[in-house]
């Protein structure tokens, strides 16, 4: 606990230790971090950095349940995402003067005002109150401007619930045909059934394809053969539903009081199911994954404040 009359010097001090605490992974050394610090054009960005790393310190040392830990790294996210504007409720943000012009523009597309015009009205206002504070939406943007390949592919694939037919084609089709196969049937069915393979229902991630992915057992095997790796947009579109189902187990948490947890260190999977729709879910995303992923991409972000 920090003392009423400490000296200010003790109080930076103290602040920079345990932000370097949360973050230490990412540098050599303490000197390294506060040479960090020390490079950012406005003093305004290295006191956020701090803070937020001081705040996401109690969600890595000090709260061992990893649900916690996922509503807390969303919460630093929505942090930086609002960081430049105050949140405003919807209807405080249609009553301000500043959103004239977005009624205006809005009301001005529909002939006629009835029940389904006002229903319009109401849906563009919405698109555009989300497209600003949208925390759902700032939370992918963050993930997507902010991670490496490589986490993204590992994200996508964090979680499973795609319930699909799936094909053991690892140790099969790379040995017929090499990693290239090229398949020209129109469906699983059709094809396994003439080259008398073998399917199996999984719960997949959103972005397998039968025809371009290896699995076997239910498993992906990316270094054999994986479309994200040359599609940046198919990367991104599996990510924003990944990140929606990630959210969604955060919405769950704080208003509905249901527990999702992350997957347990060398488990396969966790079994649970998120939303109203109880849709099920393998959560394959480890506590230890998760903070590696947001320390990278936080630290990604604070980058272009450095100088």
């Amino acid at each position: 606990m920090i003392g009423f009359f400490e000296p200010k010097e003790k109080i930076i001090e103290r602040y920079v230790d345990e932000a370097f605490d949360a973050v230490n992974g990412l540098f050599s050394s303490k000197q390294e971090f506060i040479d960090y610090l020390n490079s950012f054009g406005n003093p305004r960005e290295a006191e956020l950095f701090i803070k937020i790393c001081r705040y996401y310190l109690v969600a890595k040392k000090h709260q061992p349940t990893s649900y916690i830990k996922l509503i807390m790294i969303v919460s630093a996210i929505e942090r930086i995402a609002n960081r430049e504007k105050k949140y405003q409720e919807f209807y405080d943000w249609i009553e301000s003067r500043k959103q004239d012009q977005e009624i205006e523009r809005a009301v001005s597309r529909i002939q006629k005002i009835d029940v389904k015009g006002f229903k319009e009205i109401i849906r563009v206002l919405k698109e555009e109150y989300s497209k600003m504070f949208g925390s759902q939406r700032n939370v992918f943007y963050f993930f997507r401007d902010h991670l490496i390949p490589q986490d993204k592919m590992k994200m996508c694939k964090s979680l499973r619930t795609k319930w699909t037919d799936t094909l053991d084609a690892a140790p099969i089709l790379v040995l017929k045909y090499g990693k290239d196969v090229v398949i020209k049937e129109d469906t699983l069915e059709e094809f396994s059934r003439r080259n008398n393979l073998k399917t199996e229902k999984h719960l997949m991630p959103y972005c397998y394809n039968w025809k371009r992915c290896y699995v076997q057992y239910g498993k992906c095997f990316p270094e054999i053969g994986c479309p994200l790796k040359q599609d940046e947009a198919s990367l991104n579109q599996a990510l924003k539903m990944v990140i929606d189902d990630i959210y969604q187990m955060r919405s769950d948490f704080v208003h509905e009081a249901r527990i999702t947890p992350l997957n347990e260190k060398d488990a396969i999977g966790t079994l649970a199911v998120i939303g109203g729709s109880r849709k099920p879910v393998s959560v394959e995303l480890t506590t230890e994954e998760l903070e590696s992923i947001f320390e990278g991409a936080l630290k990604h972000y604070f980058d272009q404040f450095a100088m």
